[in-house]
């Protein structure tokens, strides 16, 4: 076991002693026995202390408080007017719940006497199945827009690449505005550009259902955030950010950023347009990094395959540290009812975008001590047009019928300047477009109270030509040469499903029948060939696979355990024309969700499921394909499937009114079936070559999260850590199968302050070790750390500096180490005026070198970052 590991429990022990929360609850009535609304119960430490330290007010006569710390002793006090005031002693022992009912006499003497309470307005209000934050309690003169205060809202995390929220570890589905679905599954359009000055609360939905018709009949784990926005800016309200300046080339730098919000009876819409050269995302879309974002995400099932991949600009920097960008980003999204029982969503985006970067990589062939170096001088510009359409028509009281449109289209454009191990000269430029048309229709009809069926039908198709040409021609061997590479996949999918759903007492259960057909075509081939060996480097691909399944899933409770088990059986025809394979399968896919309820606060979940599954089209075509100036990636196609074991068992404890949320956790996958890779290296091209083995590959891991309020330092600590084992298999220029063992760990610390007076702070601190093992050789690993601290200041009320410090060390056995000082100062005008003045990488840091290693290569990168830049922001609220 690695040394980190032990650390990961002992933390886990210190911290189980604070998981235990107390409930107290009971009735309180009148002597004629009727239940008495909105009777004050106060929890004292001594009978006679006019101090209070918790409260409460009864609900139709039933009141319910979790106790916020540790009592031996405590004197419960119930008063409303008219009634006499009763006090109880409770002594407390180890007991859960307490259970502790009032009945009060009518008060002989009418004076009321003044009850002063002592303790903080909560930050937050719990109703139900929802939660509300008070967005003032978290915002800090740092946050800009929504995206930025959700990041410190407890039970709430947000992905720094891609936008997605998850909440109590569950991805969000939507971010509503005022109860409506503006933005749909492209949400960061409005949590990256709606300014939080105008956003009053937050509201966390649990058991969320898209579907109105189907609320108390399906069972959903499903979240949901909904903006509610202050009064005042509900009709018309927005911003617009000016900032301009130089940075150290005397380069003018600038962003732009305004919006427009409106909010009608019937109509609510929000506008955005965006310019920035400083590295800022503002969109959706990732072409920095190539991440997917949400919407990719959740159409990828629907997505044909993109093969030759546009170089990724990623950096263990932040991307407003590197991303060297040009982009234009707008968006329209509109809400409305075009007549009584219909509503209408249109969402329409816009992004142009012009991306530099400058890289030189030089690689370490460990088996072989070659060395082999790329220097890169990339422009890559991306043009992506999208239309979102969602109607939605309650054709009766009981029917409810959904047409929701998505299509994009894209053209990529990467120019390249390559010098290719110092002494091979060329220019590579490559074209990739993207069109996707994807289109649903589905019905429901909402039998009775516990009953339904829907009817879904959905149609797709994605075209993605990719066009690489270079000049002078590329030299594979000593005989073999080329200067264009052509690809095209395609792909189709038709889709079919009844579903049936139903309550029966406390299940909910829902069975699906359904036929889906999919067609991946595939053409490559090689321009420009000079080959006297005649090898065949062209591809005609057409995969065809035919599914009729049957899927089910029941959930139900046996007091504190709930239940959720499911199944997925499909009968699946697939067929290979190019090398005349089929194959007709039965598959059986079981999942089981069990939930154990400690408390009211605590649960203990676990999840096993079992899937077989086809490759993708880009494992199934036979003849080399260049993806790049330097690899080349064929395969010896299987019609076989892919048969995965996922288990995890996690402890969570989720305790609002302790501001506390841990989650300790155990997983382990199994692959059995998987393509494996033979590598041949040779100073000039790389050739992988994917075979299919029916060879076991194997995950395990255990991961840990611990964020806690403490009251008396007035801070939040946050710890988190990853420990991942994973064993695979592959095979190095012709040798024998090589058994490879890779441990990945990361650890997080960090640390705010709250404090009530005019100064705060933030540190983080992330600690990374990468272990790869190649049997009978010597361990390669890999550390690095970073950490960030931040001064937030407030002299005055309307005047503010936050003066960030960062320092990245990305191998500690190398003494390359980078210090990063950025500074803001920020002065509200009055309620619409704000200025700012900007002052990003003070020390002018121009390059950043990184080291990554695997199982046979050690790589060290060279990347070309922003440079100091100055910025004055002038900003208009309305």
């Amino acid at each position: 076991m690695n040394k980190g590991t032990p650390g990961m429990f002992l933390v886990f022990l210190l911290f189980s002693q604070c998981f235990f929360s107390q409930t107290i609850s009971g009735i309180v009535t009148s002597e004629a026995g009727d239940k008495i609304s909105f009777v004050n119960i106060l929890i004292k430490e001594n009978a006679d202390d006019e101090r209070i330290n918790q409260f409460t007010q009864t609900k139709n006569g039933v009141y319910n408080l979790v106790l916020n710390k540790k009592y031996k002793k405590i004197y419960i006090v119930a008063n409303a007017a008219n009634f006499e005031t009763s006090v109880q002693e409770v002594e407390l022992d180890n007991k859960e719940k307490i259970s502790l009912d009032f009945v009060l006499k009518n008060e002989k003497i009418k004076t009321i006497q003044e009850v002063i309470i002592n303790q903080k307005k909560e930050s937050f209000e719990i109703k139900e199945d929802t939660v509300v934050y008070d967005v003032s309690r978290y915002k800090d003169p740092s946050d800009k827009k929504v995206q930025d205060v959700l990041k410190k809202m407890p039970g709430i995390t947000v992905n720094e690449k891609t936008g997605e929220i998850k909440y109590k570890g569950k991805s969000v589905e939507t971010v509503k505005l005022e109860g409506d679905d503006l933005f749909g599954t492209n949400y960061t359009v409005g949590t990256k550009n709606i300014n939080v000055d105008i956003v009053e609360k937050v509201e966390a939905i649990e058991n969320y259902s898209e579907n109105p018709l189907l609320k108390g009949i399906e069972s959903s784990d499903k979240v949901a955030l909904n903006l509610k926005i202050k009064k005042g800016k509900i009709d018309f309200s927005g911003n617009i950010d000016w900032a301009s300046g130089f940075d150290s080339d005397v380069k003018q730098v600038s962003s732009i950023n305004s919006t427009l919000l409106q909010v009608a009876k019937g109509y609510k819409s929000f506008l955005n347009l965006s310019y920035n050269n400083i590295g800022v995302n503002q969109s959706p879309y990732d072409y920095f990094s190539n991440n997917l974002s949400i919407d990719q995400q959740k159409n990828s099932d629907y997505s044909a395959a993109k093969i030759i991949n546009d170089n990724s600009f990623s950096s263990f920097l932040e991307d407003t540290r590197a991303n060297r960008n040009n982009a234009f980003f707008s968006s329209y999204n509109l809400i409305f009812r075009a007549f009584k029982k219909n509503s209408t969503r249109i969402n329409l985006s816009y992004l142009k975008d012009k991306l530099m970067q400058d890289i030189y990589n030089e690689s370490h062939i460990i088996d072989d001590n070659l060395n082999l170096s790329d220097t890169y001088n990339t422009i890559k510009k991306p043009e992506l047009f999208r239309i979102e359409i969602d109607s939605k028509t309650n054709t009766t009281k009981k029917s409810l019928l959904e047409y929701k449109l998505s299509a994009s289209n894209e053209s990529n454009q990467q120019y390249s300047s390559v010098l290719q191990n110092g002494d091979r000269n060329f220019e590579t430029n490559l074209l990739t477009k993207n069109t996707f048309l994807k289109q649903n229709l589905q019905f429901t009809y909402k039998l009775n109270d516990k009953s339904a069926f829907q009817f879904s039908t959905t149609y797709a198709w994605n075209d993605i030509p990719q066009n690489m040409f270079s000049f002078p021609y590329l030299n594979i061997e000593n005989d073999t040469s080329f200067n264009t590479q052509l690809s095209n996949f395609k792909k189709s999918v038709l889709d079919f499903q009844l579903t049936y759903l139903a309550k029966y007492k406390n299940i909910k259960y829902f069975f699906s029948f359904g036929n889906n057909n999919e067609t991946n075509t595939f053409n490559s081939e090689v321009m420009g060939l000079n080959n006297s060996k005649k090898n065949n480097y062209s591809n005609l691909l057409n995969n065809k696979k035919a599914s009729t399944y049957l899927s089910g899933q029941a959930n139900f409770n046996i007091s504190r355990l709930y239940i959720q088990p499911s199944f997925n059986l499909y009968y699946q025809r697939q067929s290979l024309n190019n090398i005349n394979l089929e194959n007709k399968t039965v598959v059986f896919e079981p999942k089981l969700y069990l939930k154990y309820k400690i408390n009211d606060v605590a649960f203990i979940n676990s999840i096993v499921d079992y899937r077989q599954k086809p490759f993708s089209e880009d494992k199934l075509f036979i003849n080399p394909v260049f993806i790049s100036n330097r690899n080349i990636i064929s395969n010896v196609p299987s019609l076989s499937f892919q048969k995965t074991f996922n288990g995890r068992v996690s402890y969570v404890i989720n305790d609002l009114y302790k501001q506390l949320n841990f989650n300790f956790g155990l997983y382990y996958t199994s692959d059995k079936g998987n393509y494996f890779s033979d590598i041949t290296i040779s100073p000039y091209i790389t050739h992988y070559t994917y075979f299919y083995s029916p060879k076991v590959r194997s995950t395990y891991g255990a991961d840990f999260m611990y964020d806690k309020y403490f009251s008396f330092l007035d801070s939040v600590l946050k710890l988190s850590s990853n420990l991942t084992f994973s064993n695979y298999e592959n095979i190095l220029n012709n040798s024998e199968t090589r058994k490879i063992n890779n441990v990945t760990q990361t650890y997080d610390f960090s640390w705010k302050t709250v404090f009530d007076f005019k100064i705060n702070f933030e540190n983080k601190f992330t600690y990374n070790i990468n272990s790869t093992q190649v049997e009978n050789q010597e361990k390669n690993t890999l550390r690095s750390f970073n950490n960030s601290f931040r001064i937030i200041a407030r002299p005055f009320s309307k005047f503010s500096i936050i003066a960030s410090f960062d320092y990245f060390r990305p191998n500690t056995k190398s003494q390359a180490n980078y210090f990063f000082i950025d500074n803001t100062i920020k002065y509200i005008v009055n309620r619409n005026w704000e200025l700012s003045f900007f002052m990003k990488n003070i020390l002018n840091k121009k390059m950043i070198t990184e080291v990554d290693i695997n199982d046979y290569s050690v790589n060290t990168t060279n990347v070309n970052i922003i440079p100091r830049y100055f910025l004055m922001n002038i900003t208009y609220n309305f």
